[in-house]
């Protein structure tokens, strides 16, 4: 019986924790239920980086009546000091009876170090209990935390054989209006949102986040621009209110057409290699504390990225379209595998089907 009511309070905690998606970057999502006599008295989920955690916001909220209450905590709550103190003091404070944690918390500031402070204390805890739950939820943080390079997530839509375009460029509308929607909402979620030049040039794309579940989102616009083709009249260029945009570049390109792009407000980080190493630019925008990356092409830009091993993850949709032609693009091209045995294998996939269009999920 105490194990059921764990789990429903605990998925309660789950629930909160899913409204900070694509908000609370590059920290966690966490939720926390805190309840007394099998009544709700304190509820919080951390909203954004720099407010209360929500351990602390569901405490404050329950003020005394936590007193020898139970908190649900779907991750380990911390122990140090940073933008906000530490949410053990909080704990501790609160004169709690028992606390139920998820999952530990793989920063290695954290990690068992508050199951260890609560512990101490001669409070009750416990921690384990819908786990796996956590790991979906904040896959983003976990990779982010340990590895300091953001989660990488590769986008397409395809033709039934593999097209992201025909042999004219021409990709406009390969999945369907429903599916289009779908993406959007997806593209809220992530801090970046990446393509190479190409796709700019040709199809002179906004590249925000347009959903109307996500009023006031920002997203950094990454363009992959080794020689600086970047057209000075692109549109793009017009919708810095809705968040920056970074070109990345070789030192050998064009000094003045760098400046003409910095006086229109893009940020150029230029490298001194001979090509785009793309482990350096993630290794870039992960010291900058930009956690995940939403790659959305084209061709070579997915083929790369595929082919060096950095995507984490696939969202594909697949459209009841034949497109053909050996010219036209396809998701991934380059020299292709030897043998199946060598070829990229997904896991953990997982399918569904909007209007016409089959979406398909994998890790990698």
């Amino acid at each position: 019986m105490k194990n059921l009511k764990d789990i429903f309070y605990l998925e309660m905690a789950y629930a909160l924790a899913e409204k900070a998606k694509g908000w609370a970057n590059p920290n966690p999502y966490v939720g926390t239920v805190i309840v007394h006599k099998d009544v709700i008295v304190g509820h919080g989920y951390h909203v954004k980086s720099g407010q209360l955690h929500a351990e602390a916001l569901a405490l404050q909220r329950a003020g005394p009546l936590s007193r020898n209450s139970t908190a649900y905590i779907t991750l380990e709550p911390c122990v140090h000091w940073g933008k906000t103190p530490p949410c053990t003091e909080a704990i501790l404070q609160a004169r709690l009876k028992r606390v139920v944690i998820s999952a530990l918390d793989p920063n290695p500031l954290v990690f068992k170090k508050g199951f260890k402070k609560i512990k101490q204390a001669g409070i009750e805890v416990s921690s384990g209990l819908l786990e796996e739950k956590n790991r979906r939820l904040n896959e983003v943080y976990l990779k982010y935390i340990t590895k300091k390079i953001p989660f990488v997530i590769a986008k397409a839509a395809i033709s039934v054989d593999g097209k992201i375009a025909t042999r004219k460029f021409s990709s406009r509308w390969i999945s369907s209006q429903q599916t289009r929607e779908y993406f959007h909402l997806l593209r809220g979620e992530y801090d970046v949102l990446m393509v190479g030049i190409n796709t700019l040039i040709k199809d002179d794309p906004l590249l925000t986040v347009r959903h109307p579940n996500w009023k006031g989102k920002k997203i950094v616009r990454v363009i992959l621009d080794s020689h600086l083709r970047f057209p000075l009249g692109a549109k793009i260029l017009s919708t810095l209110s809705q968040g920056k945009i970074i070109v990345f570049s070789l030192k050998k390109a064009s000094q003045k057409k760098a400046d003409a792009l910095r006086k229109k407000g893009v940020e150029i980080i230029s490298f001194s290699s001979q090509t785009l190493d793309l482990k350096e630019v993630l290794s870039w925008l992960g010291k900058n504390e930009m956690s995940s990356v939403l790659v959305e092409g084209g061709s070579r830009v997915l083929t790369s990225m595929f082919e060096k091993k950095l995507v984490d993850k696939i969202i594909i949709s697949i459209s009841p379209k034949l497109i053909g032609g050996k010219q036209a693009p396809s998701l991934l091209q380059g020299e292709g595998a030897g043998f199946i045995k060598n070829s990229l294998h997904l896991k953990r996939t997982n399918s569904f089907q909007i209007d016409e269009d089959i979406i398909m999920e994998g890790y990698l």
